[in-house]
C-alpha cells in the first residue's frame, strides 16, 4: 500500500515540525504585531518549499491531517511568492526614453575597488547607488575618472554612508545616514523634457526591536517621499526587507511603486555565495508609474556580501 513507502516513526517525527513551519508561517502574516514575525515572513518562498515537501511525504505515509495542513500551508505561502514570476501588463506606449539605475551594497571592508569600478564602468548605468561607502570608497571613485559626478552621502564624523554617482548636471541632497536619520539621498535631473527624481535608500537591518523599528521608520520616509514627491520616481537601495515584509508592502501601497522584481522570479541578493535556502532578496529597484522595466539583472558579489542590482526602465506615457 502507498502508506508503506514511508515507516510511520518517520512520518511521525515529519509531522511536528510541519506544524510547527504552519505555525510560524502563519503568524509570519502579522509582522506588524511584532518585530521577529515580520523577519520570519522574509523566508516565505522557504516555508513554501518546506510545506510542499513535508506534506507530499505525509500523505505518503498516510498521516492525511497533517499533510493536509502542510499541503494547505505551503500553498498559501507559495501564492505570496508566485506573482514575482509573473511579469505586469505593459504600462504604455514607450516614449522613446530609458534610464538604467543600479544599487550596490560594497560592504565598507570591501577593498576591491578596481573590480566594482570595471563593473560599473561594463554596465554603465546611468545613476549608481553605493551603499556602505567609507572614504576610502569615494576616494577611489574620485580617482577612477568615470563619467559620473561622485556625491558622498554622508557627513563627517560618520563611517559610511550611500555614495551616489550621478550625471553632471543632476541635482542632489543628503537626508543623512546618522542612526536614527533616514539614510537616504535623493538625485534629481531631466531625461529630455521629463524630470525624474530617484531615491537612494539603505535603512538599518532590523536585527533588534529598536533597529527594526528604525527601518520601519526609514522606510516610512521612503514611502512617504515617494507620495509627496509625484511625478516619475525610483527608490533604489538595500531595503533590508523582502517583498513579502509588511513594511516593504506599505513602502509600496503607500507611495504608489511597484516592484522591479516582477516577473523576474526570487532574484536572491543576500547573503552572496550562500545556499539558497538562505538567501533573500533585499536589494531592490521600485518604480512608479510612467515606467516600464526593460531589463533587470543582478552582478557578480565583487567581494561583497551582496549582489548588485541593475535595473533598465523606459519611460511610457502612462
Amino acid at each position: 500500500m502507498i502508506s508503506r513507502r514511508v515507516p510511520r516513526w518517520t512520518s511521525l517525527l515529519l509531522a511536528v515540525p510541519a506544524v510547527v513551519v504552519a505555525i510560524v508561517s502563519a503568524l509570519s502574516f502579522f509582522g506588524s504585531l511584532w518585530w521577529p514575525l515580520d523577519l520570519a515572513a522574509n523566508f516565505r518562498p522557504h516555508f513554501a518549499v518546506a510545506l510542499l515537501t513535508m506534506g507530499l511525504v505525509l500523505l505518503l505515509a498516510a498521516r492525511r491531517r497533517f499533510g493536509a495542513i502542510a499541503l494547505v500551508s505551503g500553498i498559501v505561502n507559495a501564492a505570496v511568492v508566485v506573482p514575482l514570476f509573473v511579469a505586469p501588463a505593459p504600462a504604455g506606449e514607450p516614449l522613446g526614453e530609458t534610464i538604467t539605475v543600479m544599487s550596490f551594497t560594497v560592504n565598507g571592508l570591501n577593498d576591491r575597488y578596481s573590480e566594482v569600478i570595471d563593473y560599473i564602468r561594463t554596465e554603465a548605468p546611468d545613476v549608481v547607488f553605493v551603499h556602505e561607502a567609507t572614504f576610502l570608497w569615494e576616494d577611489a571613485f574620485e580617482e577612477a575618472e568615470l563619467p559620473y559626478r561622485v556625491e558622498p552621502g554622508r557627513e563627517e564624523p560618520l563611517d559610511f554612508g550611500t555614495m551616489a554617482l550621478v550625471p553632471s548636471g543632476a541635482g542632489f541632497r543628503t537626508f543623512g545616514f546618522a542612526t536614527s536619520a533616514p539614510r537616504a539621498v535623493e538625485v534629481t535631473f531631466s531625461l529630455g523634457e521629463t524630470e525624474l527624481r530617484i531615491l537612494g535608500t539603505h535603512p538599518l537591518s532590523p536585527s533588534t526591536e529598536e533597529r527594526a523599528r528604525l527601518r520601519d521608520a526609514q522606510l516610512g520616509f521612503a514611502r512617504d517621499w515617494s507620495a509627496e514627491t509625484g511625478g516619475r520616481r525610483v527608490v533604489a537601495g538595500d531595503l533590508n526587507a523582502t517583498p513579502w515584509s509588511q513594511a516593504f508592502r506599505r513602502l509600496l501601497d503607500g507611495g504608489g511603486l511597484s516592484n522591479s522584481q516582477r516577473g523576474y522570479g526570487l532574484e536572491l541578493t543576500f547573503p552572496s555565495g550562500s545556499s539558497p535556502l538562505v538567501q533573500v532578496p533585499i536589494d531592490h529597484v521600485l518604480y512608479s508609474d510612467g515606467f516600464q522595466v526593460i531589463d533587470r539583472r543582478l552582478g557578480p558579489p565583487l567581494g561583497s556580501d551582496h549582489l548588485p542590482v541593475v535595473v533598465e526602465l523606459a519611460l511610457v506615457d502612462g
